[in-house]
């Protein structure tokens, strides 16, 4: 009975082994593919297909906030229809080219469009591919949301020849517009709020922020499938790259102290990199993403009329 009884427990004991184990190897194999297959996969796709909107905090008319404006539509020059709206403001004052962040629309920015026109200024609000009521295209942070700036640009320059043209960005806005101004010129200035250094940049630290995984090789893989999906090259999305290639056009930065997703050294960054003696940086304390001008709306709007004029 006895040596039965060893034999069982040696046999029951090496079955508990060999089951913690298999199911320690189980789980091992199952982080990997989350982490570098489903993550990087799935990432990849949520920047580049998602076409979620976030609800405007402030759903006003344009003609609450003084803007009397006509429905236009233009095409970016890979064929994407662009929709938006249009104030000619008073013309021998320059026109403002709004570009609202990602999941947003035009809706974003139309009280500091208003704001604007109370000034003068023609003012141009759209939204870019994939937001709003504009048509369907890949996201791409920056690089093909460039060529719908563009198109904007061109879109003013149509209807009102010889204006001088100023950009106006939050976020995603705000690197696009840089972006758009090296691509293809034509602007006297940017404006650039909450903007990123670069894509590649972005990724790797919201990859860590949100998942609160490394760049390498978590944030690395996303950006090797997008780029290799979208095939565009990494410098295409480069801000930083692009402020230092407009030594001719000034840029004012601005950022809120408590933003996490674009901290304010990224403004400094930037703001370092700008050859251009009328380029500035405003850090707004206590604001987080996007919000320097919910925070201060006295001094951001003071300081961007300032800075324009």
């Amino acid at each position: 009975l006895i040596y039965p009884a060893l034999w069982l427990a040696r046999s029951d004991g090496a079955v508990m082994k060999r089951w913690v184990k298999l199911t320690l190897l189980s789980v091992s194999a199952i982080i990997i593919l989350v982490v570098l297959v489903v993550i990087p996969v799935g990432g990849s796709f949520l920047i580049t297909n998602s076409r979620f909107s976030f609800p405007e905090r402030d759903r006003l008319d344009p003609e609450t906030v003084g803007l009397s404006v006509t429905e236009v539509e233009f095409t970016s020059s890979d064929g994407v229809a662009l929709r938006g709206w249009w104030d000619p403001g008073e013309s021998d004052a320059p026109a403002i080219v709004f570009v609202h962040g990602l999941n947003r629309s035009r809706l974003e920015l139309i009280e500091r469009a208003g704001e604007s026109r109370q000034r003068g200024y023609g003012t141009l609000l759209f939204d870019y591919r994939n937001h709003g009521d504009s048509g369907d295209a890949y996201t791409t942070l920056g690089v093909d949301e460039s060529q719908d700036v563009c198109a904007a640009i061109q879109f003013v320059d149509g209807i009102s020849p010889g204006r001088e043209k100023i950009i106006w960005g939050v976020s995603l806005g705000g690197s696009t517009a840089i972006l758009a101004a090296a691509r293809c010129g034509g602007v006297s200035g940017v404006v650039a709020d909450s903007a990123f250094l670069s894509f590649e940049e972005t990724v790797s630290h919201h990859v860590g922020l949100i998942f609160r995984l490394p760049a390498f090789p978590v944030a690395s893989l996303m950006i090797f499938l997008t780029r290799m999906r979208m095939g565009f090259d990494l410098e295409d999305g480069n801000v930083e790259r692009a402020v230092g290639n407009l030594p001719t056009v000034p840029m004012l930065f601005i950022a809120g102290s408590e933003d996490r997703r674009m901290p304010p050294d990224r403004a400094e960054r930037l703001y370092q990199a700008s050859a251009n003696p009328l380029s500035e940086v405003l850090v707004v304390e206590g604001a987080g993403h996007g919000r320097a001008f919910r925070q201060a709306p006295e001094l951001y709007l003071d300081t961007v009329f300032a800075f324009i004029g």
